[in-house]
């Protein structure tokens, strides 16, 4: 998840191909903007023209609180603006090779998975 991010999206990509509880990838820089696409599982209905890319989450808790604490960090469900549907996040902090905060990696856990 370090690396170039197409490897990353493609690496996210195969994941979710292989784990249906996951609904949606992202990975945000360090300062909180969203440096990969949505990446989406095969089953969920998604708009193709609409990219989150670029978009800044800075302020957001979920990426507030990997950022600051180094640690992973899992939401309240809440309706998703991606799917409509229930989920949670977990975001989880990518470091570098001295610890430093590199990048977050957002993960929308599907609540129907797991009820």
């Amino acid at each position: 998840m370090s690396g170039d991010v197409a490897s990353a999206e493609r690496q996210l990509s195969e994941t979710l191909d292989c784990d249906a509880r996951f609904e949606l990838f992202y990975l945000v820089d360090s300062h909180g903007v969203q440096i990969s696409e949505n990446i989406f599982a095969s089953d969920v209905n998604h708009s193709a023209t609409s990219s989150c890319k670029g978009r800044d989450w800075q302020q957001r808790p979920w990426f507030r609180a990997a950022a600051d604490t180094l640690s992973s960090h899992i939401t309240q469900v809440y309706r998703s603006s991606a799917t409509d549907d229930f989920c949670f996040t977990i975001a989880v902090p990518i470091l570098d090779s001295r610890g430093q905060l590199l990048r977050v990696l957002g993960a929308d856990v599907r609540l129907s998975a797991l009820v």
